[in-house]
Order: C-alpha cells, then structure tokens, then sequence
C-alpha cells in the first residue's frame, strides 16, 4: 500500500519543491518503509510506502521514464496480476521482478486512461503526461482507497489524503457546512464533494481528467442492474457461490507477513474466516482470528434481538479449525473519547462511530505487534454474499405470483417460529406504495421520530440550511422508497459506500485492511443470481446458509439474534463523563462548534444520564450512542479544522 500526492503548476511555473516535500511528510505516516519524490519542470509526485506484499520490495515509484513521457503514482494491489500480464505480454520470469506498480505503469502506457478497466484490486492512480499537460486521476470501482483533489488558479494537486492538500499555501481547511450538515442528518456522501470546501474527491470507479484547466470525469464502472445469470439448478447456483468466493478470498491472501481475520458472530465475518482458513491450510499457513468482546462479566442489558457477547459464536467457529489462533480483544478501561483527536487527524473528517473505535484501534495494534500485515473483514457482505432476499417478496407480489409467495411465506413462518404473516405485509406491500404515500408517511415519521432525536444539529441552523430546500433546488427528490428490485436496491446502497478513510487509517497501524466480500467480481455474480436463490427452504439468505451449512457451526447458522459491537457502551460513557462534560464546555467557548451542534441538548441529555437498566432501549440508543457520540465527534472535528486554520 501507498499514499501518493501529487503537484502541478498550470502556469508553467517551477513546481514548489517544498511544498511537495510537505505533502510527502504528511502521507509518512500512511505509508512508513520509504519515501520518494519526482518533480521535473512544473509537476511534481510523491510516494509513501507500505511493504504489504513480496512484490512491494520491487516497488520504485514515482515511475517517470523519459522516452515514454509519463509519470504515474499508484497505491494499491493488483488481484489480477496473471491475467494482467498475459495480457500485456509479460512473460512469468519477468512478472516476478515487476512491483504491482510497474505492472500499472506498463497497463497506462498500453491503454491510457482505459487503463482502470483492465485493473482488478483496491487501488488509486495518478498519470501525468507532461507532453499533453495532462493529469487523469482513479479509483476502483468499491473505491477501497481513497483520493482527493484541489484545482485553483494555476495550482492542481491530488493526495491520497485531504491533509497532504493543506500543505498548498492559501488553501485551509475550511468547512463545508452543507455536507457538514448532511454527516449530523446521517445523509450518505455522494457526488464529489467533501467536508472541506475546495477539495473533492474521486468517486468509486470514476476517472478524473484535467487538461486545459478543465475537469471532466466519468464512471468506467457500473454495476448492471439488469444481467440475471441462468443456471441449470439450485445446486449450481451453489456450486459457482463456492468458486466465486474461494476466488475472492485467495485474491486477498499474497502478504509478505502473517494473515489476520475480524471474527464476529455474524455470516459474513464467519464465512470469510472459514473460508480462508481452509484455503490457508493448503498453504500450510495459519490464521490469527480477533473478536472484539465486551469487559468480561458484562451482563448489562442490550437491545432486543441483539446478543452482546459475540466470543460464543466466534469461538465455536475457531474451534473446527486447527489452524486459527484465536485472540479475544477487549478495549479495556478506554472511553470513545481517548484516541477521538488521533483518529480525528488521521482521518481528516469524524469518525461515525466512536463507540467502535476503542475495539477497532485495539484490534489492529494486537495485530501489528504479532507482525501481522493482512487484515480480512466481511464489511460489504450485506450487499454480496449474505443479501437476505427481502424484496424478492414484493416482486412476487407485484408480477401476481401469489401462489409462490404463499408458499414461500408458509415455509418461513415453519422454520421460523418467531415469524407471523402480519411479518410480511410490509415487506411485500410497503415498495408497491405510490411515491404520494411515501412522502405522507415520512412526513409522519418525521414528527413522531424528529431529526433532533438522532441527531445533534442545531435546529436553527438545521432550518436555516434544510437539506429538502437544497435538495429542491438540485432537482433531486431526497424521499426514501423501498425498491422492489433488489438488484437495483443494493447497487444503489453500493454506490453511497465510503471505506477509502479507513482502510487508510489501518495503514497507520502497519496492516492493510482486504475484504474479500467487496470483490467485484463476486459483487457482480452476487448480483447477477436471481433472487429466487436468496430466499427459500425456509430460510432468508438462503444461498449463503445452503453454502455454509457444513461449515459453520449451529451457534451461527440456528442463532436468531444479532451481536451488538461496543455492548458495553454505555459503561464506557460513565467512565467518560468527566471528559464530555469538559468537551461541551470547550465546545461551548469555541466559535463556529455552537452554530452547527445543540450544545445546550447534549448537555441536557448528560444531566439526564439514566439507569443502566434504561440504557437497553432503542431511546437510550439514539439518545447516547448515536446522538451524543457523533455530535462530540463533529464538534471536535469543527475545532480541530478552526484550530488548523487560525
């Protein structure tokens, strides 16, 4: 992995070697095992390296050879590095002395900015072409690592992180209240803005060109909402699920160091533990499996349908393989405020969940000190291997298949005690609703669950930005329907996805995050199997319990609740009480922190603290994790950016 940065004077202007210097300084941190700048005439490009794989020993970047006239910067991994090469005609002798990088500066040099098409992995890329002053930027399609831009006069630059941009002189790290305001109402990012005004983002599979001080971008890559792939019988569906995987999965194991896992109690975190632990067992290679877990002893309430020791479930999947080593990790005496200004300045931007990021840090520094470079997780699993299937019902019901549905419906309530028919009259009803009832019922649910619930913005300022007036003025309708396609559905969700940040922030710990269940090409088979094969047998996610029914143990596949990350939260809030009551008073003594956050109800709700019984219910939920957590996590996000730019 890399961190890259780049610098261009537009007016044909010597590049400023010191400020190249400083956006190398500050991407160090990302990328810790070496540190190399390019700069010739009005461009310069910097690299921070990260030795993840063998092949990462090889890696010399800036790449510039003269006779091609072409520089480039990659961070990233190459999944298809065979097919790559045959490709571009590279014989295996000469494979094996090519960093992943080289790999993409012959790709660039063969098909330019078609270049992404070919590329199968988590990357971002930078090409300069000196000859045409052109700069085209990228990122893969998932949009797993992150890049960002800033274009002003004659200045254009790009890093893999904002903070690299705030070395430019005259750009700070000025706030952008819109999208400031959208983060505090839970909107996801789209388009290319960024919580800082003047720097954008490359969007997931999107190509960036700058050339004559224009900007033009397009996507290479969409997911098809309309392929269906047609197989012979149930049992293949299963079968090609199998190949799929075991492929996502093994892309994700070259690492020059040990492989590490997060290990949960849920399918998708299991699933991508198993199945790399049997493929690593081939290998005759071990795998470390971590759990977040709560202080031992705890058993304070939770929500319903929740369960908050996860170790049961992970450990019953770690005991049938003799090759995992399995760790426990407990976030200890920390509170969500501890490490809340170092992750804020590694990010550049709040954290959404902070209560989480005790056991995410612990995690990640167990595993670098066992020298663990590889970290496996299943974030995107919703929306690939472990899809439940729910809207395959409405579509059921509105093509008149009443029948199949009944039946359907009848075998779910069968294997599913805890299941009743008025269970599905939402599902099967609430996607076929007109766009007017829609909006009726969320202008209802609007006043019964009232953003300040949830959220800690302020309600003047709130009413003064309002997201419907700015989304009526873009012409966009911001209303919520469920869709009765859920191919449709999950591409749209796919698109809101924003990991780049953190796997990022992982690589300041030593380790590259992978996740094998946000592999393209098993999104795009996942996507493509008809939604029949989600829901049957009795069962939702019915492909995913058909593949992993000899696999996993019952405590996984028969548990009808769901582990709750952080569940001793709310411990960890009293312990934090001192530290919130002493950040709302610097909130309240600082600038702009009071124009954007309602101080005066987060201290309200501090002061109203209820019994730890009260604390397991979807109120306590909302009020304190949710509400108070991300509003602390804003607020000193505004100070830290005030504070940078005063």
């Amino acid at each position: 992995m890399s961190a890259i940065a780049g610098l261009i004077h537009l007016d044909a202007s010597a590049v400023d070697r010191d400020t190249l210097q400083r956006m190398q300084t500050l991407l160090t941190p990302y990328g810790s095992d070496a540190q190399h700048s390019w700069h010739q005439q009005n461009a310069g490009l910097t690299r921070t390296l990260l030795r993840i794989t063998a092949e990462d020993s090889l890696d010399q970047q800036p790449l510039w050879r003269a006779a091609n006239k072409l520089a480039v910067v990659f961070d990233g991994r190459i999944d298809n590095r065979e097919e790559l090469c045959a490709k571009l005609q590279i014989e295996t002798p000469q494979a094996t002395l090519m960093a992943d990088s080289e790999l993409v500066y012959q790709a660039c040099l063969r098909w330019g900015i078609e270049t992404p098409k070919h590329l199968l992995g988590d990357f971002a890329l930078a090409c300069w072409e000196p000859q045409y002053q052109r700069l085209w930027l990228a990122r893969d399609p998932l949009g797993m690592r992150p890049l960002y831009w800033h274009q002003k006069d004659s200045v254009l630059a790009f890093a893999t992180m904002p903070k690299a941009l705030f070395a430019i002189p005259g750009l700070t790290k000025a706030i952008s209240e819109e999208q400031l305001h959208d983060y505090l109402c839970l909107i996801p990012m789209s388009g290319p803005e960024t919580l800082y005004q003047e720097v954008y983002r490359i969007e997931a599979g999107q190509v960036a060109v700058f050339e004559n001080g224009q900007v033009n971008t397009h996507f290479y890559h969409r997911f098809d909402p309309d392929y269906e792939l047609k197989l012979e019988s149930d049992e293949a569906y299963v079968d090609a699920f199998r190949e799929q995987l075991n492929q996502a999965i093994s892309r994700r194991l070259r690492s020059n160091g040990p492989i590490g896992a997060e290990l949960s109690s849920g399918l998708d975190s299991t699933t991508v533990t198993a199945t790399a632990a049997t493929l690593l067992a081939e290998r005759h290679q071990s795998l470390t499996a971590f759990t977040a877990v709560p202080r031992e002893g705890f058993d304070g309430p939770v929500l319903h349908g929740r369960h908050a020791d996860e170790s049961v479930g992970a450990s019953a999947v770690a005991k049938r393989f003799n090759n995992i080593e399995h760790t426990l990790v407990r976030s200890g005496d920390t509170t969500p405020l501890d490490q809340l200004q170092e992750v804020v300045e590694l990010l550049d931007r709040p954290p959404f969940n902070i209560c989480n990021m005790g056991w995410w840090i612990a995690i990640r520094k167990n595993a670098s000190q066992r020298g663990i470079k590889v970290l496996l997780t299943g974030s995107m699993g919703n929306f690939s291997i472990s899809y439940e299937g729910y809207p395959y019902l409405a579509r059921l019901l509105r093509k008149g298949r009443w029948v199949t549905l009944y039946n359907i419906c009848k075998d779910l309530i069968q294997h599913q005690p805890n299941l009743k028919w008025r269970n599905f009259l939402r599902p099967c009803l609430a996607p076929l609703w007109p766009n007017a009832i829609w909006r009726m019922r969320e202008a209802a649910r609007g006043r019964v669950l009232a953003l300040t619930n949830y959220s800690a913005i302020s309600p003047a300022w709130s009413k003064q930005l309002g997201t419907q007036q700015r989304a009526k003025k873009a012409g966009v309708d911001t209303s919520f329907q469920p869709a009765w396609q859920g191919r449709q559905q999950r591409i749209q969700s796919i698109y809101m996805m924003e990991n780049g940040d953190y796997n990022a922030l992982a690589n300041t710990f030593g380790i590259e995050m992978r996740d094998p269940t946000a592999d393209v090409r098993l999104i795009e088979f996942c996507l493509a199997i008809p939604e029949s094969q989600y829901v049957g047998g009795g069962q939702f996610k019915w492909l995913l319990m058909r593949l992993m029914k000899e696999v996993l143990p019952p405590e996984i596949l028969d548990s009808k609740t769901r582990g709750l990350q952080s569940a001793d939260w709310y411990e960890q809030l009293d312990n934090a009480m001192p530290q919130i009551r002493e950040e709302l008073e610097k909130l309240k003594a600082h600038g702009s922190a009071g124009d954007y956050l309602d101080i005066e109800s987060l201290e309200k709700s501090l002061n109203e603290w209820p019994s730890h019984g009260a604390l397991g219910s979807k109120e306590a939920e909302l009020r304190y994790r949710i509400k108070m957590l991300r509003g602390l996590s804003v607020g000193r996000f505004v100070r830290y950016a005030d504070e940078q730019n005063e």
